[in-house]
C-alpha cells in the first residue's frame, strides 16, 4: 500500500472517532435523546464526511476550500457537512421509519427531535469536528501523537532527511512587488509546495521566511525515489500554477534545494508552548547544500548518501564533487538534480 494512501486511511479513522465522539455526546448532553439507532447511523456519516475530508478537502479538488480565510472555511464546511448529514437523516428515515418510543399508555411517539434541535446541533458537531482537525493539520498528526505520549521527552538518535528549498532573489522580489505582494506569493508558493511533500510522507518541519525545510523518516524518504519523485511533483505543481502566478505576480517563482540525510537528535523543545526539534550535523549539511545550489548555480543538490539510494535517474544525476563543510571532517559528496524539462 502507497505511504500516502495508508496515511490518508489512517486519517480517516481518525476523523471518523473525532466526529462520531462529538456527534454522540452532542445526542446525549443537548439533543437529550438515547443513542438507539444513532449509535448505528453517526458512524457511518462520520466514515463518509472523513473520506470527503480526505480524498476531496485535503486534495487537489479541495484547494478552493483551503484556499479561502480558515473562518468562512469552516462555515461553509460545516453547512455542507449539515446538509449532507440532513439527507442522510432523511433517507433513514424514509427507509426505515421514525424512531419511536412505548409510552406508559402503550402510544407510540415519536422520538425524533425537532429541527430547530438538530439543525444548530450539527452545525456546532461539524464546526467541534473541523476546527480540532485543522488544529491537528496544522501541528502535524505525528507531531502531536509524539508529543502526547512523550516520545521525545528525553532525546533519542534517529535517521531522518532534509530538504532545504530556498525561494530565489526574494530581495528582487521585494524591490519589484513591494513586500504585501511578495508575502502573497511566497504564500501561494508555499501553499502549493505542501501537498507535494506531504503526500509523499514528508513534514513540513518549518517555514523560514522565504524558504521551508522538510522532513522524512529516513527509510520511508529513501524508498521509491521518494525524496526525488516529491522534487518532481513540486516542479509540475508551480508548472501547472504558472498561469496564476504570471497573471498575479508577473513572473514565476524560481528556488532551490538541498538535500542531506543521516543521524539526528530530535527532542521536545519549550515549556508552555512546545514542539519537536532536530540537532546534528545532517540538518547543517542540508541546509549547507542548499545554499552550495545558489553558489553554483544549479536548481538542486543531493548529498551522496541521498544519490545512492535513487534508482532509473540516467543521466539526470550530475557528480558535481565533494563540499567541505565547517566542522565536518570529510568531505561530503554532492550530486546535482537535473529537471525532467
Amino acid at each position: 500500500m502507497r505511504l500516502s494512501l495508508r496515511n490518508k486511511l489512517m486519517a480517516v479513522c481518525f476523523s471518523t472517532v473525532v466526529f462520531t465522539s462529538l456527534a454522540i455526546i452532542f445526542v446525549l448532553l443537548i439533543i437529550g435523546g438515547e443513542l438507539g439507532r444513532a449509535a448505528i447511523i453517526v458512524p457511518g456519516i462520520g466514515f463518509i464526511i472523513s473520506l470527503f475530508e480526505e480524498f476531496y478537502v485535503q486534495g487537489r479538488p479541495g484547494r478552493w476550500l483551503r484556499a479561502m480565510r480558515p473562518l468562512k472555511s469552516i462555515i461553509i464546511y460545516s453547512l455542507l457537512i449539515v446538509g449532507f448529514s440532513m439527507a442522510v437523516m432523511v433517507v433513514v428515515r424514509a427507509l426505515l421509519g421514525p424512531m419511536h418510543e412505548v409510552e406508559a399508555m402503550g402510544e407510540q411517539h415519536d422520538t425524533m427531535p425537532s429541527l430547530l434541535i438538530i439543525l444548530p446541533a450539527l452545525f456546532a458537531v461539524s464546526v467541534t469536528a473541523i476546527m480540532t482537525l485543522r488544529i491537528v493539520g496544522y501541528m502535524g498528526a505525528g507531531n502531536l501523537f509524539h508529543l502526547m505520549i512523550g516520545k521525545y521527552h528525553s532525546p533519542v538518535m534517529e535517521e531522518r532527511i532534509f530538504l532545504f528549498l530556498d525561494i530565489k532573489g526574494s530581495t528582487a522580489l521585494v524591490e519589484r512587488l513591494g513586500p504585501v505582494e511578495t508575502r502573497a506569493l511566497i504564500g501561494k508558493f508555499f501553499f502549493d509546495i505542501s501537498g507535494p511533500i506531504t503526500d509523499l510522507g514528508g513534514e513540513i518541519y518549518r517555514f523560514t521566511g522565504d524558504g521551508v525545510v522538510a522532513v522524512w523518516n529516513w527509510k520511508q524518504g529513501i524508498a521509491n525515489n521518494r525524496i526525488v519523485r516529491t522534487i518532481d511533483t513540486i516542479d509540475d505543481t508551480i508548472n501547472r500554477e504558472a498561469d496564476y502566478y504570471r497573471s498575479n505576480f508577473g513572473q514565476m517563482p524560481e528556488y532551490r534545494i538541498g538535500v542531506h540525510g543521516g543521524p539526528i537528535v530530535t527532542s521536545e523543545e519549550g515549556d508552555t508552548k512546545r514542539a519537536i526539534g532536530f540537532y546534528g550535523d545532517t540538518i547543517h549539511i542540508a541546509a549547507r547544500l542548499e545554499q552550495k545550489a545558489k553558489e553554483l548555480g544549479v536548481n538542486c543538490i543531493l548529498s551522496g548518501n541521498i544519490a545512492a539510494h535513487q534508482v532509473g535517474l540516467g543521466d539526470r544525476l550530475h557528480l558535481i564533487g565533494n563540499e567541505s563543510v565547517r566542522g565536518i571532517t570529510e568531505p561530503i559528496e554532492i550530486y546535482e538534480l537535473k529537471r525532467t524539462s
